[in-house]
């Protein structure tokens, strides 16, 4: 009896180091990448010709209508979080919405000095 082994087919090439890969890449992103919380309120910030994210401390949110906004507190709560939270010397960083008067963020800086808080920014976008 002449039994002959039958004929392999040639195998195709093997995914598994591209799949290596992939997974090596997402592994990397998800260590490296940082997550930031979304900002309570939408605001539409005033446009600068100047760019740069700065590094912020503690970051104050103002809406359209005055109304300030810090972490998940607003109204006139916002005053004893910031000074129970950022000391003297730090800085905090006031987003507040184009659509707000002048008036209103005078006032509201006005008050964070007296409440000891003097290094206050104001966020602007770079376009």
């Amino acid at each position: 009896m002449n039994l002959s082994s039958p004929t392999r087919r040639p195998g195709g090439e093997s995914i598994v180091p591209m799949i290596n890969v992939v997974f090596l890449l997402l592994i990397f992103f998800l260590m490296t990448s940082q997550v930031a919380p979304p900002d309570p309120i939408e605001i539409t910030a005033p446009q600068s010709g100047s760019g740069g994210e700065p590094v912020a401390e503690a970051k104050l949110y103002l809406d359209a209508e005055g109304v300030p906004y810090f972490g998940d507190i607003s109204g006139d709560a916002v005053f004893e979080a910031l000074t129970a939270e950022v000391q003297q010397d730090q800085r905090v960083l006031l987003a507040a919405d184009r659509q707000v008067e002048a008036a209103k963020l005078a006032a509201l800086m006005r008050r964070l000095a007296g409440a000891g808080l003097s290094r206050i920014e104001l966020i602007v976008s770079p376009d």
